[in-house]
């Protein structure tokens, strides 16, 4: 059985939507502390609460909005990922899937702290050098069986190290 798999993940609107609701939440609830007759605060602390969870619901809908990219991820049978990032106006092929204008990826490794739970990967990529890549990754996307395929190369990857970390110990 080979672990090797290719695949393009890209941002997920389930996690953007669940982001939007959380955050029309927060300001239901500002609106509501506002609006609140409750003695225990002054007008301006209503005011005060009121103003700082939207400010934060709309930062948080910004920054969603914000890290929309789209990546490839290539693994190998030996369990060498390589990351390639895509501008956003990437042209992809129908057939292959594969973007049309993306340069050539990058080594990375699969961090200890990555979450790779059966319907959730939270991919933590460390390249060689520079700072560490966090890819959310949710059934919407990847297409096909893509997320399955990508889920068991991770599980893979990552029993791989944990059983080379316990022979050095």
């Amino acid at each position: 059985m080979t672990i090797a798999v290719s695949v393009v993940v890209r941002p997920s609107r389930a996690l953007l939507v669940s982001v939007a609701v959380m955050a029309g939440m927060v300001v239901l609830a500002a609106l509501l502390i506002l609006f609140a007759c409750n003695q225990d605060f002054t007008l301006v602390q209503h005011l005060q609460i009121s103003a700082i969870a939207t400010i934060l619901s709309g930062a948080a809908v910004f920054r969603q909005c914000q890290c929309r990219k789209t990546f490839h991820i290539d693994i190998s049978g030996i369990g060498q990922i390589r990351l390639t990032q895509y501008s956003g106006v990437s042209i992809f092929h129908k057939k292959t899937d594969l973007a049309l204008d993306g340069p050539c990826g990058r080594l990375v490794h699969l961090s200890g702290d990555s979450v790779l739970w059966p319907q959730f990967l939270l991919l933590r990529l460390k390249p060689e050098q520079g700072a560490t890549i966090s890819i959310p990754v949710l059934m919407d996307s990847v297409s096909g069986s893509g997320f399955a395929s990508l889920s068991v190369a991770c599980r893979w990857i990552a029993a791989q190290s944990t059983m080379s970390r316990e022979m050095i110990d």
